[in-house]
């Protein structure tokens, strides 16, 4: 195939406005979501124009190329993708490894190190899918590069797409031999591949949905957003084949390619109308989506993809078409041009630049975040992108620097995470205190080996690793015990206490464990991360709505359980957190301080004491403490923070307690993690919570006295 016949008159590599355009609105989409406009919660969506648009173009210059010289020089394409898309990538992960560096141990996210490597080696979604994470709602600290998952699907189609395109080709012009025949017949058969591709992309999306993986699996999964880029790449294809059919019948007489003349004018009076109907279709449904909206796996992305590759068409077919017209706005395509730097530098931005650290929210905070991420994308543009992309910078140095930086932006991030936990660790070592007399108990030693189980720890971490260990459990969102070690104890045998509750309990029993034998009880840490008392409906997590964790709506079965099974003296309960946020339940929206809300979670907390205490277990609620949860994204505070919340979960505890008060206790502890009454994030000079949330080891250590002397009080002998 000539080139003229892969491109026709508008050259299928040239440069179209509009595009730029139609990037501009797909990255101002995103932005506005991350802004957390109420009327953009389904601006995420514009992430799948950025694939469609993706996979039309990259496609469109591999074909381009094809018909120039009947190869495709795969080196040089790949060194033009990581020339355009390195540069900026490797300077944004040195920066955020540099400002956790300096930011403190207060501000560290977990996991930082595993979201800042898989993010230089383009797996960012897989790691998402491994840690499951969840694009719409974390309640704890957020990753600076969780936007970084859809630069991972796309690289990873820069690699295998134009090897399989290449492949069929050369094996197409080789059976057949004929130049242009061959070249007609391999792009048939890759319209077929790629357009069946679009198909079972979607249904592994249903069949996954459907089967109950998750949505972090199915919104991360290359081979569940494949369908999008595939979307683009078939239209890049059949627009190929388009250009080769006119190319012929401008050329010679050909009636039945004649007879397609007709259908052809049709389809491009119809296309107009059809386009400027699937964006307005696509910004409707911006508005009307959430990232949990069943009905967008996978009818929904496949109705948005179908709408942007209608766009594109106009776009490229239509010039002077209204639609064109729209997306040549300047403003658009101005922002278009910069969408990638945009891209990358907002969302850390907008989690650096928050209510906290401006004292804004609302419009004011949202005005600050774009100027500032304009500004930077500017500057990422014009002094990093754009002389590496048009080797302004002699070819030799890029060579030269490209392994160094790549090797400066790792160990960066990794300076950054492990600088920023260290202190977690080191101030839990600064105190222990001192145990209440006559607890560690005063006969004969015994030795005691603890295994853990798979449902809960008992052999405490080692001093070196518990601050990491209980660090990159929350940020990988999952506890896996496997522990074993021997302990010896003077309270023979020792009391069995199990720690039950979400992840305020986990991080509480991570330091008790520690020093367990100094209180003559064995923890089991049986905590389940993000779990709360209620056990149905959804959770307003970040403004989506999100469920439970599988095995939370089970959790009191499990422990009741885990107590029997550990013969335990005592259960201490540490949760309740999560019952302070917003929850939808049968269609109606809910919270703490709605009557029939309260009545409903009295009653859960109530079933507690029913099934926990029976045969004679004693029973120690702690009290949800003052937090200080993430802001909303348009910096607002989070529902969770409410103080009007936080005495309302507590005094549904009390009352519970009050049922029973022989048998089951209340114990207030933030009378030691927060003295003045209100959220603090150190006590006595030291770390205590280290997200707003979790307790650091020396929080937990500070509780020591008197949740575990309250406890064997309780138990007694």
């Amino acid at each position: 195939m000539s080139a003229t016949a892969a491109s026709g008159r508008r050259p299928a590599h040239g440069h179209f406005p509009g595009l730029d355009g139609l990037r501009g609105l797909a990255v101002l989409a995103v932005v506005l979501y991350h802004g957390g406009l109420s009327w953009a919660q389904g601006g995420f969506l514009g992430v799948e124009a950025f694939f469609v648009l993706s996979g039309f173009l990259i496609t469109s210059l591999l074909i381009t190329e094809w018909g120039r010289s009947n190869a495709i020089e795969l080196r040089a394409f790949w060194a033009r993708r990581a020339r355009r898309l390195l540069p900026a990538l490797l300077v944004l992960v040195s920066v955020i490894g540099i400002y956790y560096a300096f930011a403190g141990p207060t501000q560290a996210v977990p996991d930082l190190k595993g979201d800042g490597l898989s993010t230089l080696l383009y797996a960012g979604n897989w790691h998402e899918i491994s840690t499951g994470s969840n694009y719409f709602a974390a309640s704890g600290p957020v990753s600076p590069l969780k936007h970084t998952w859809s630069l991972a699907i796309e690289e990873q189609f820069y690699v295998f797409w134009p090897l399989l395109l290449f492949g069929v080709l050369w094996l197409v012009r080789r059976r057949i031999g004929r130049e242009r025949l061959a070249s007609r017949k391999g792009l048939r058969v890759m319209l077929a591949l790629s357009l069946g591709g679009v198909v079972a992309s979607a249904i592994d999306t249903a069949f996954l949905w459907g089967g109950g993986r998750g949505l972090d699996r199915v919104y991360y999964g290359t081979d569940t957003r494949a369908g999008s880029l595939l979307a683009g790449a078939a239209l890049a294809v059949a627009l190929a084949l388009f250009r080769d059919a006119k190319e012929r019948r401008e050329r010679v007489e050909d009636e039945a390619l004649a007879e397609v003349v007709p259908v052809a004018r049709l389809g491009r009076r119809l296309l107009g109308p059809l386009a400027a109907g699937g964006l307005l279709g696509v910004l409707v449904i911006m508005l009307l989506a959430r990232g949990s909206s069943a009905w967008l796996y996978p009818y929904g992305l496949v109705g948005v993809d179908f709408a942007i590759a209608l766009v594109i068409a106009a776009v490229v077919l239509l010039p002077g078409s209204v639609i064109e017209r729209t997306l040549t706005w300047m403003p658009l395509r101005a922002l278009g041009v910069i969408s990638y730097g945009v891209y990358l530098w907002h969302f850390p931005l907008f989690l650096w630049l928050n209510s906290q650290s401006t004292g804004l929210q609302g419009t004011p905070l949202l005005i600050l975040r774009l100027f500032a991420t304009l500004v930077v994308s500017l500057l990422s543009f014009v002094l990093i992108e754009q002389p590496v992309r048009r080797h302004t910078v002699p070819t030799w140095l890029v060579r030269w620097l490209a392994p160094a930086a790549a090797v400066g932006a790792a160990a960066s991030i990794l300076f950054g995470s492990t600088f920023a936990a260290v202190p977690i660790g080191e101030a839990s070592a600064a105190v222990a205190p001192k145990a209440p007399a006559g607890l560690e108990g005063s006969g004969a030693s015994c030795q005691v080996a603890l295994t853990d189980t798979s449902h809960y720890g008992l052999a405490p971490y080692s001093a070196a690793t518990a601050a990491r260990q209980m660090y990159d459990s929350l940020g990988k969102h999952a506890l896996t015990w496997s522990g074993s070690s021997t302990r010896t104890f003077h309270t023979c045998p020792p009391k069995k206490v199990l720690l039950v509750g979400d992840s305020l309990a986990y991080t509480l029993g991570v330091g008790m464990m520690q020093d367990e034998e100094r209180y003559g009880v064995e923890i089991a840490n049986a905590a389940k991360l993000g779990c709360a008392f209620t056990t149905s409906g959804e959770l307003s997590v970040n403004g989506d709505w999100q469920s439970q964790d599988p095995g939370c709506p089970t959790a009191l079965q499990q422990w009741s359980q885990d107590a029997q099974t550990l013969h335990a003296d005592a259960v201490v309960v540490e949760l309740g957190y999560r019952d302070t946020f917003d929850w939808r339940m049968s269609g109606n929206d809910t919270h703490l301080g709605d009557a029939w809300f309260d009545s409903y979670l009295q009653g859960q907390i109530n079933q507690y004491v029913n099934v926990l205490a029976r045969n004679g277990t004693k029973v120690l609620f702690l009290s949800v403490p003052w937090t200080d949860p993430p802001a909303d994204p348009d910096g607002s505070p989070a529902a969770a923070a409410s103080s009007a919340r936080h005495a309302e979960i507590n005094r549904l505890l009390q009352a519970a307690a009050a049922r029973d008060p022989g048998q089951v206790g209340l114990l207030d502890i933030d009378k030691v993690v927060s003295p003045s009454g209100r959220y603090q994030e150190s006590v006595g000079g030291q770390v205590c919570r280290f997200d707003g949330i979790h307790f650091t080891l020396y929080c937990s250590k500070l509780l020591e006295p008197s949740v575990l002397g309250t406890v064997r009080r309780m138990i007694g002998g």
